[in-house]
């Protein structure tokens, strides 16, 4: 009997090539929100930092006009915290578009490595089951001949 082959293995191979891309773009997504988190993380870390600074020199006593440039840098900077914060929500969007790609992907591939196993599975149950009659019919011919040997 042949070895087992399956006729759609060039598929099964095309579908795990399209789910490991479907992998590395969702890794990308994923690692362009984290940076977008991050970067809000330093903005609002800088907002902070700016906003003490403002605090100790209005304590101290500043002039308007150094007064109005702390404003206008925190009020830049809180534009930034704010387009960062919609670029991560687009990117965020952009992820799970990726995550349901990759979902599909994964299905597919699942559904062909299972239509495989299967009929690895029912080949073998075949090959073993003409191993087995292969196997009676030579012990019920050496039991033939054993019994016209001994008559």
């Amino acid at each position: 009997m042949k070895r087992f082959s399956f006729r759609l293995q060039s598929l099964l191979n095309y579908r795990s090539h399209l789910e490991y891309f479907a992998k590395q773009e969702t890794a990308k997504a994923y690692m362009g929100v984290r940076e977008s988190e991050e970067r809000i993380v330093q903005l609002k870390n800088e907002f902070s930092r700016i906003a003490k600074i403002l605090d100790n020199s209005a304590v101290k006593g500043v002039s308007a006009r150094e007064f109005k440039r702390f404003n206008d840098y925190l009020d830049s900077v809180d534009n930034d915290i704010k387009g960062e914060t919609a670029t991560k929500k687009s990117l965020e969007k952009i992820l799970r578009d990726k995550q349901k790609i990759l979902t599909e992907k994964s299905v597919e591939l699942k559904v062909l490595e299972r239509l495989k196993e299967k009929q690895e599975k029912q080949y073998m149950d075949e090959f073993l089951k003409d191993e087995q009659k292969n196997l009676d019919e030579v012990a019920s011919l050496k039991k033939a001949r054993e019994i016209t040997n001994a008559a």
